[in-house]
C-alpha cells in the first residue's frame, strides 16, 4: 500500500497539509480516538470537559488525544470559552492506491471506524480485507443506496463473499442512516449479471 502523502490535506477553504503521520493511521485503527475526532466534527465545536463528559476514556487520555490530533493537523482551536479551548475539527482526505486502485479516506469513513466494535462485519472486513477493499465498500455502499450497484456487483468489485458484503451493507445502511423509514439494505434486490456488468470494474477504476 502506499500512502499519497502529498494528498493529504485539510479539505477546507484553506487547505493545509496534515502532519503526522502516524496519527493520522493512528485514527483509522484507534476507535476511541476516531469516536472522539467524530464527536468534535459532529458537534461543530468542543470543549476538553465537554469531551470527557460524553466520551468513555479518562480525562488524562481526552487530552492527549486532542494533543495528538491538533498536532496532526485534524484538529484546530477555534476560541476560547472561559480559559477553556474550542476545538473544531479539520475535513481531510487521504488517499491510497494498492495495484492501481485509489481510494479516498475522509471523515465519513473514520466515523464508521469509531463503530468497529459496535459492528462485527466491519472489524471482518478490516482485518480480513485491510482498509482500501473497506474504503472501496464504503463508497459502493453510497452507491447500492441510490440503486446504482446491486450488492452482488459489491461483491465482485470489492472481492469480498456475498455474505459479508450483505453484512457491511446493513451496518453501514444503520449508522449511515441511509433509506427511510420503509426501507433498508434489505429491501434492494440484487438482478442477476448482463453484459455491461462485467466493464463495472474498469469504469469505476479508469475514472
Amino acid at each position: 500500500m502506499s500512502y499519497d502523502t502529498e494528498h493529504v490535506r485539510n479539505a477546507g477553504e484553506t487547505p493545509r497539509t496534515i502532519t503526522n503521520i502516524p496519527a493520522f493511521t493512528e485514527l483509522l485503527d484507534n476507535t476511541d480516538l476516531a469516536a472522539l475526532y467524530t464527536s468534535i466534527r459532529r458537534a461543530g465545536t468542543m470543549t476538553g470537559p465537554e469531551l470527557v463528559e460524553t466520551t468513555p476514556v479518562s480525562k488524562k487520555t481526552v487530552y492527549d488525544y486532542l494533543h495528538k490530533l491538533e498536532q496532526a493537523g485534524l484538529i484546530s482551536q477555534v476560541g476560547d470559552d472561559a480559559g477553556t479551548a474550542v476545538y473544531a475539527a479539520e475535513e481531510f482526505e487521504l488517499k491510497l492506491t494498492v495495484r492501481n486502485t485509489q481510494v479516498s479516506v475522509t471523515p465519513e469513513l473514520v466515523e464508521i471506524v469509531a463503530h468497529e466494535d459496535e459492528y462485527p462485519a466491519i472489524q471482518r472486513v478490516l482485518d480480513d480485507s485491510g482498509l482500501v477493499t473497506f474504503a472501496l465498500a464504503h463508497d459502493l455502499v453510497n452507491a447500492h443506496s441510490e440503486g446504482d450497484v446491486t450488492i452482488r456487483q459489491m461483491a465482485e468489485l470489492t472481492g469480498l463473499s456475498t455474505g459479508t458484503t450483505y453484512d457491511l451493507v446493513e451496518a453501514l445502511y444503520s449508522i449511515l442512516d441511509l433509506g427511510d423509514d420503509n426501507s433498508a439494505a434489505t429491501t434492494y434486490t440484487p438482478d442477476d449479471f448482463d453484459d455491461e456488468e462485467s466493464n463495472l470494474r474498469h469504469e469505476l477504476f479508469d475514472e
